[in-house]
């Protein structure tokens, strides 16, 4: 991967969503507002397209023989995007999607190989999985952070920031221990993403869809699993952190309140934030900052050892499960009444007018030995 690529990546990409931009009314690319949305008028989307095309051309042309070697990995990834353009388009049940997902993660383990088959070490042992339980995990994997990213699609420039964010981690991570695969995926990735930004950011003029966050939500799980050959299992947390935490804290919150887990809802950490900023630029820029944060610790980490990253991604997860936890809030304010309310039963019928002034008279005479004697 040289200059060259990278800036051609960004250029096409900036090309193909001009263009899609320009002809989406007559294309059928316009996503119509709902009740969950964060925008109001109709604006084309399908910039996942543009980001898919501009990334694959450049591999076709100049990096075939790399295509070749990992051709499980291409021909999973155009699965995920064709269900993403058809979802984008005409709509597809979850079960489609998950079956999809499901395939692809086949594709990935058996044709290259890519898989969970370990847990890390953890007190000096190696955890080593069974290859069935490991197909379980990695499809898991995928499925899971997969459908987190795209979750997160919720704010205008948010899952492609975020997504920028963690490919840089990964890109950097397939630099110092010389990965071709992670680097090369991972920086054409990040100029796509660019190239998206100078359009996505709010008021954005175009939306990814589900052709760009699924594809990219796949992506960073098959490079994560191929970054376990070198850094600990847990650090992929702290270097994916933001959609996993959001994921599991609302579907925790859903749960608890009998809903499904996957009841679409404005409960996501974007929702919560932008109710108390009331800005998209800045809810979008604390999140961002939140997971740059997130992967620096997860790199600073990368080699430490298992517990002590699962121990710093379950403190985060729990700063984050109170933080979003509305019903945390109303029993406090409920709890502190109640107090305030026994506390001031409890004066008036102990503190009578005489004893009142007793404690009054013994404070003052205790203030006026305090002032004698050391002062």
């Amino acid at each position: 991967m040289n200059v060259v690529d990278m800036a051609l990546t960004l250029l096409l990409t900036m090309l193909f969503i001009g263009l899609i931009i320009k002809y989406s009314c007559k294309i059928g690319m316009l996503d119509i507002p709902n009740d969950r949305s964060s925008h109001v008028a109709p604006t084309p989307r399908g910039a996942g397209v543009a980001m898919f095309l501009s990334y694959m051309l450049v591999l076709i042309f100049f990096h075939s023989g790399f295509m070749l070697e990992y051709i499980g990995f291409f021909i999973a990834l155009i699965l995920i995007f064709a269900i993403g353009v058809y979802d984008d388009n005409n709509g597809v049940s979850p079960k489609i999607k998950l079956l999809v997902i499901i395939i692809a993660s086949l594709i990935l383990f058996f044709i290259n190989d890519f898989k969970i088959d370990t847990l890390g070490t953890w007190f000096g042992i190696e955890i080593n999985l069974h290859w069935i339980i490991a197909l379980v995990l990695t499809i898991f994997a995928v499925v899971g952070f997969t459908n987190a990213l795209n979750l997160l699609d919720g704010l205008d420039g948010l899952a492609g920031s975020v997504a920028l964010v963690i490919f840089v981690s990964f890109a950097y991570i397939g630099y110092i221990y010389n990965d071709t695969f992670i680097a090369t995926i991972s920086l054409l990735m990040i100029f796509a993403i660019l190239g998206f930004l100078h359009f996505n950011w709010s008021p954005a003029t175009i939306f990814m869809g589900d052709s760009g966050s699924l594809v990219f939500g796949f992506t960073i799980a098959v490079v994560a699993i191929k970054a376990i050959d070198y850094v600990s299992v847990t650090s992929i947390l702290l270097l994916t952190a933001l959609p996993i935490i959001d994921t599991l804290v609302v579907m925790t919150r859903r749960l608890q309140r009998g809903l499904s887990a996957f009841n679409p809802d404005k409960t996501h950490i974007h929702h919560k934030m932008l109710t108390w900023r009331g800005s998209v630029d800045h809810s979008v820029m604390i999140l961002v900052v939140i997971q740059v944060v997130f992967s620096f610790i997860g790199i600073l980490f990368r080699e430490q050892g298992e517990i002590s990253s699962l121990f710093l991604f379950l403190m985060l997860l729990y700063l984050f499960f109170n933080f979003l936890d509305e019903r945390k809030l109303v029993r406090d304010r409920i709890l502190l009444t109640k107090m305030k309310k026994s506390i001031t039963l409890l004066i008036k019928e102990k503190l009578t007018h005489k004893r009142a002034i007793i404690i009054s008279i013994a404070f003052i005479l205790l203030l006026i030995v305090v002032r004698i004697f050391l002062f």
